[in-house]
């Protein structure tokens, strides 16, 4: 029997950042007729930009509040995280939910996905793939579960997977698809020393890669009251160190280094300004999310703080791409005929 050939299809990303979506699908070796991508934030523009403003395939449709399907059509595959602000346990001052002014979002995703099926779908299958933040609660879980149920029916359902799996930072993800017979990845050794330009790390797994850090100057008790970002310690012997003898003796290796914390400091991404730690550089962030090097770092004329944003926000390439093998060869996203009909 012949193997199936790889249809391309088209694919509309919603909340789409910095188009890690794009990525996953290239290196799932899944082709791309068309890739929308709603998207607003400046930073990540920009970086889109700079890598597929001259890519005849990439189109930019802007707001998700303002897209029509009517202007999309023979869509075969949606995906998205739509924003978690709300639904984070990160967020202790504001859990409403998918009723928050961010996480309501969601429902513009539910609206596209509900007008796709009803008007589009008729002789052809509609994929999905949503992502969101596994420390929701149950009743948010179940209430993004039933919205997709509406359209879908029984196809849904939800998988739970923590990227540490497969690259060298935790970030643990609820993933809600009906594209058939998805499993958890294969783990493989992938660790946090493995991506580091210089010094030590502690941890065989990076924490979840959020989009801030701590401190140069006391952040290193935050980090281990909270658990809170990524630290990378000049000194091995420092690094081997217990939690409670790196608290003990940090303040008087600070005070000797002389650092204060100057935001203008003049120092590269890989000093040890304070003779101690520093935080990952950008593309060790780009690293930590499975995002190809450069894919980020490279790009001009935006912040280092803007760009660590970004990746922060983004989606774990790796895990998303082994999701979307699966469509590889489906016969059903290749019938187009009559898609539009209403």
């Amino acid at each position: 029997m012949k193997p199936t050939k790889n249809k391309s299809i088209n694919v509309l990303s919603l909340f789409d950042g910095i188009s890690c979506a794009k990525l996953a699908l290239d290196k799932a070796g899944i082709r791309i007729s068309n890739y929308y991508s709603s998207e607003i934030d400046k930073s990540a523009l920009a970086i889109q930009n700079y890598h597929y403003s001259g890519d005849t395939s990439f189109h930019q449709i802007g707001d998700v509040k303002d897209v029509d399907i009517i202007d999309y059509p023979n869509v075969d595959l949606v995906i998205f995280g739509s924003p978690c602000t709300q639904l984070s346990s990160v967020n202790s001052k504001d859990r409403s939910g998918l009723d928050g002014p961010d996480s309501s979002l969601f429902y513009e995703a539910i609206r596209i996905l509900h007008d796709l099926k009803k008007y589009q779908h008729r002789t052809k299958k509609l994929h999905f793939i949503m992502e969101n933040v596994a420390s929701m609660d149950t009743k948010n879980r179940k209430l993004i579960t039933s919205e997709l149920e509406n359209i879908f029916g029984d196809e849904v359902y939800m998988i739970k997977i923590n990227s540490s799996l497969i690259a060298p930072s935790h970030r643990r993800r609820l993933y809600w698809t009906n594209i058939p017979d998805i499993t958890i990845p294969e783990p493989i050794e992938f660790k946090f020393s493995d991506i580091i330009h210089n010094g030590y790390v502690e941890k065989e797994k990076a924490n979840v890669l959020l989009s801030g850090n701590v401190t140069l100057t006391n952040g290193i008790f935050r980090h281990y009251k909270m658990n809170l970002g990524n630290v990378i310690y000049k000194d091995k012997e420092f690094a081997d160190l217990s939690i409670e003898q790196k608290l003990l003796e940090y303040p008087f290796i600070l005070n000797k280094s002389g650092y204060v914390g100057k935001s203008r400091s003049a120092f590269g991404e890989y000093d040890f300004p304070n003779k101690c730690y520093r935080l990952p550089s950008v593309l060790e962030s780009e690293r930590l999310m499975t995002i190809r090097d450069g894919y980020v770092s490279d790009v001009p004329n935006v912040s280092k703080t803007n760009k660590l944003k970004a990746i922060g926000l983004a989606m774990t390439v790796d895990v998303v791409a082994v999701l979307l093998e699966k469509l590889k060869g489906d016969n059903n996203i290749a019938k187009v005929e009559n898609a539009c009909r209403s």
